[in-house]
């Protein structure tokens, strides 16, 4: 069996001296802008699951077509273009059940990347790969009447841009999906001028039409997990600049994700107002330290609560840990005394996760009748 550690996630970040070493804090978020969504195109046996921490699931269509087009025309999978029923039946199949589950208003986005304006050669070839999005669109329209659809696109490049902005003026396209994944190497400096030059030129190019920047907290071509700070300054820049942001096909394979999944419970708790609250904070840690807890297994958790305020706190208790769907627990001591400021109190949790548990991650919640905990755990 292996230990864990659950990373609690209070509900400002402290000073750096006050960081304790059983757990990471959070970087400080920004304020959310008005309106801002947060989405989620997840799928699979074990999914991350971030519609428990606020997200809305949308939906991505992949180029199972490969399309391409050239200065002669274009094709599918090197020969003719599918018929519009076979089309809109790949469409409505992404946004089902068994693979994304889209919500009916969530954005639809085609990620046609071949036949993305920006990588299309100007010229006979970019008109080709115009008309033939026009009719992608309009077939896609039909598949998901009630979504926005954007493209997923390279939005700092301007290549073919009076091409695109066509198709946002006459209403074929109603949102932006811009690329804005991390690579190796790069700057935090590096990718937000990316990220400017790409709200930059949606926002010239449609300045009504929402942009929703395509975001993963891995590195890539290494899909190395990024740190806690390099999440927190994704989020922080996304909110101030987009409208929203759509995380795409997330993974928490192992201990090394702990610091993006610690970061994402936290900004998802300032986006959607349920951070933690109250004079006393819950921590706790297990012997790995990390965050990781295995399913179908009952593991005995150390918590300890700290008042965190500058006046006493009353006598307490804790609540009912079960509201998370597949774990559950029965505090050993639940009877919390009053305690001065910056005194702790310390009991044990019994918990057990359920084999039938399906998320990658799972968002607990550490209560008292009165304060609230939030704590983030990849199951595996």
């Amino acid at each position: 069996m292996a230990a864990f550690a659950l990373a609690a996630l209070p509900a400002t970040a402290p000073p750096a001296a006050a960081q304790s070493t059983a757990a990471q804090s959070p970087e400080a978020p920004s304020a959310a802008a008005a309106g801002f969504t947060v989405f989620t195109n997840e799928r699979g046996a074990h999914p991350p699951g971030h519609p428990q921490y606020g997200a809305t699931k949308a939906t991505v269509v992949y180029d199972v077509f490969a399309y391409k087009c050239d200065a002669a025309g274009c094709t599918s999978n090197g020969g003719p273009l599918p018929s519009q029923a076979t089309y809109e039946a790949k469409v409505k199949e992404y946004m089902g059940a068994n693979q994304f589950g889209g919500e009916a208003t969530a954005p639809v986005v085609l990620d046609f990347e071949d036949i993305e304006l920006t990588q299309v050669p100007t010229g006979q070839a970019a008109t080709n790969a115009y008309n033939l999005w026009r009719q992608l669109l309009t077939w896609t329209r039909n598949a998901a009447s009630q979504a926005p659809i954007c493209h997923y696109g390279y939005d700092w490049q301007t290549r073919n841009q009076d091409l695109i902005k066509q198709l946002h003026t006459d209403g074929l396209l109603n949102c932006f999906a811009p690329r804005a994944y991390f690579d190796d190497g790069q700057t935090l400096s590096a990718w937000t001028e990316r990220l400017d030059a790409s709200i930059k030129r949606d926002r010239a190019i449609a300045p009504s039409h929402p942009i929703y920047p395509y975001v993963n907290p891995v590195s890539f071509p290494s899909e190395t997990y990024q740190p806690g700070n390099t999440w927190a300054h994704m989020f922080q820049n996304v909110k101030a600049k987009a409208d929203g942001v759509v995380l795409w096909e997330t993974s928490a394979k192992n201990a090394n994700a702990c610091a993006w999944v610690s970061q994402n419970s936290y900004e998802m708790g300032v986006i959607t107002g349920t951070s933690g609250s109250g004079p006393l904070r819950a921590s706790a840690t297990l012997p790995s330290g990390n965050c990781t807890v295995p399913r179908g297994t009952t593991t005995t958790v150390p918590v300890t609560l700290t008042n965190t305020s500058t006046a006493t706190t009353p006598a307490t208790q804790m609540q009912s840990f079960n509201s998370t769907p597949g774990f559950s627990g029965s505090w050993k001591y639940w009877n919390v005394p009053s305690l001065a400021p910056g005194a702790t109190w310390s009991t044990e949790l019994p918990m057990a996760v359920a084999a039938t548990q399906t998320t990658s991650t799972a968002l607990l919640r550490i209560r008292t009748g009165i304060s609230d905990t939030r704590w983030a755990v990849i199951v595996q």
